[in-house]
């Protein structure tokens, strides 16, 4: 195996010759992803801009962890206060799974994890990240049609309904 750098930015390009074949891989950085719920069997939701559609999206609250000494839980305490406003305590975030979205180009690690809020209430939030420009409750079944619809294409929601329809019972 001989892998070159292609590209050296905030993400990586490594050129991977393996015999007479060459592959392009993506070294990105592993991230995290919340599942926030309440009694209302609502689900939280960001709307923020992505550049690669160029356009908003809905989506579970999630961002990378781009800091070698911040851990998992830390990571996704901080993208919740920054993306939602929300202040978590570490003893309510449950881990649900550890999957690699992309891996036929990247070794990326997405950390999903639950949090069950004891209040329907909605509250108002102070959003700390500029890409996010509003904060949405969401009925699990209206998440459910916007899936099936093709409004909601992304990978890491349509797990995160697709956890919540199979543990409904244990929620």
């Amino acid at each position: 195996m001989n892998d070159e750098v292609a590209y050296n930015g905030w993400l990586k390009i490594i050129v991977r010759h393996i015999g007479n074949r060459s592959y392009d891989i993506l070294k990105d950085h592993d991230a995290v992803a919340a599942i926030i719920t309440n009694h209302a069997n609502e689900i939280l939701l960001v709307k923020q801009f992505r550049p690669a559609l160029m356009k908003e999206t809905l989506e579970i609250p999630a961002g990378t962890i781009d800091n070698l000494y911040e851990n998992k839980i830390d990571c996704v305490i901080r993208e919740l206060k920054e993306e939602t406003g929300l202040e978590i305590p570490q003893d309510l975030i449950r881990p649900v799974l550890l999957y690699q979205p992309n891996v036929g180009f990247s070794d990326r690690t997405m950390n999903l994890f639950h949090v069950q809020l004891n209040t329907a209430e909605h509250g108002s939030y102070v959003i700390r990240d500029e890409d996010v420009s509003e904060i949405i409750w969401l009925k699990i079944t209206d998440l459910a049609k916007m899936i099936d619809s093709g409004e909601i294409l992304d990978v890491k929601t349509i797990i995160a309904y697709l956890y919540l329809n199979q543990n409904t019972r244990k929620i």
